[in-house]
């Protein structure tokens, strides 16, 4: 299993001292060995700067070259070269750039000389935005990207208290069903308190995918099928915006209208019962693999006659800490008996009435993998992933 990428704090070396011995005497005088590193000699795409970090004898001179196609990395001031002296023995250097979209890494190499003749070539690379790989290394919820497929990844972010941006909602969009396989996001109370009203969203299309891909919801999906929500939006009353944004058609996904009001609707209500002081992670998809119920159309057609294909079931994978107020990241969680995982795996069918969830509704995340193909919760450390993805205990859940 591919391991996902922890945010490393480095730490500074220690400086490389030389005891010598002067000739008037015993006293000993600490000199110290030029040196220079980068910090992180590999930055991401997004990062803005990195620190060389220059170590010598007071009082010695150095000067700094730096070259790199299209000068993309300057010093401050957008200089190709600096020059001082060094007033205590260790001195940061900072180098600027801008994010990498260019599809490709780049790389800069940086020059540095003392005036004990002491020199440094170093080099630095910048990764490139890849969709893929920055959203799947950053938060627990994400599952990981399939790769050769014609899928649609995108996040959104929205306000929340203070913030300007914290983050709504990933989805993974198919444009051959007009519908996203899956929609991950976190679950907390911050989320789900505040004053948003669906009354005042309305349903349209993602100004991030182009429309032709994409359902006309100006109106429900023709027949009985509902335009139902993946991230309900009763799970973003923290602002308008954020709930706004689960009126896009790429949440939506054609949900016959017994089955979204009452079984799966008292099951997003029953998740919402689940939060805890932690944040629970949460992965609601649409599976359009095999047959469907006898009650449920394989198709149906948008506002515009478009065909939607209709799902033939809908899952739920879930994700939290046990004790539920741990204060700690799911990648710093070494013990599977911190962390609990289940799924929730439902066909789609008329189901009338009906709003019962039981343990028979319930699959492990292991077995919820087996059937779509989608790998959960890669942020989980390899030594315990396995057991807290094989595990389903539904009584944990609260789940009979």
């Amino acid at each position: 299993m591919q391991r996902v990428a922890r945010f490393i704090s480095m730490a500074m070396g220690a400086m490389v001292i030389v005891l010598m011995a002067v000739a008037c005497g015993d006293v000993e005088v600490e000199v110290v060995k030029s040196d220079a590193y980068i910090q992180n000699s590999e930055v991401q795409w997004n990062s803005k700067n990195c620190a060389v970090v220059l170590g010598a004898q007071q009082g010695k001179s150095y000067s700094m070259t730096i070259e790199s196609e299209e000068d993309w990395a300057k010093f401050s001031g957008g200089k190709s070269a600096v020059e001082g002296s060094m007033e205590t023995e260790t001195k940061i250097v900072y180098i600027y750039y801008d994010e990498n979209i260019s599809g490709v890494e780049r790389s800069a190499n940086i020059s540095v000389t003392f005036s004990d003749g002491a020199t440094f070539d170093l080099s630095l690379t910048q990764l490139f935005y890849d969709a893929s790989a920055t959203l799947e290394r950053a938060w627990a919820e994400l599952p990981m990207f399939a790769e050769g497929e014609n899928f649609i990844y995108n996040t959104y972010y929205g306000k929340m208290g203070v913030r300007s941006n914290a983050r709504n909602y990933t989805y993974c969009f198919d444009p051959d069903n007009r519908a996203s396989l899956w929609v991950a996001y976190p679950l907390h109370t911050c989320y789900t308190t505040g004053s948003a009203d669906r009354n005042y969203s309305t349903f349209g299309y993602d100004p991030n995918v182009d429309t032709k891909y994409q359902a006309n919801l100006s109106r429900s999906y023709n027949g009985r099928y509902d335009r139902g929500h993946q991230l309900p939006a009763a799970d973003r009353k923290c602002s308008q915006e954020m709930m706004d944004q689960t009126f896009y058609s790429t949440n939506m996904t054609p949900q016959w209208y017994s089955f979204n009001q009452n079984k799966w609707g008292y099951l997003e209500g029953r998740v919402r019962n689940m939060i805890c002081a932690d944040t629970l992670y949460v992965v609601t998809g649409a599976y359009f693999g095999g047959d469907h119920h006898s009650s449920i159309a394989s198709q149906t057609t948008d506002r515009s006659g478009n065909i939607c294909p209709t799902p033939t079931y809908y899952y739920k994978a879930l994700l939290r800490t046990k004790k539920g107020n741990t204060g700690k990241r799911i990648d710093q969680i070494t013990d599977a008996s911190q962390v609990r995982a289940i799924a929730f795996w439902l066909q789609h069918a008329d189901t009338g009435s009906d709003t019962s969830i039981s343990s028979s509704d319930c699959i492990s995340v292991a077995e919820l993998e087996q059937k779509t193909g989608f790998t959960f919760f890669p942020m989980l450390d390899d030594a315990i992933e396995q057991e807290v993805k094989q595990t389903k205990v539904a009584s944990e859940w609260g789940i009979n």
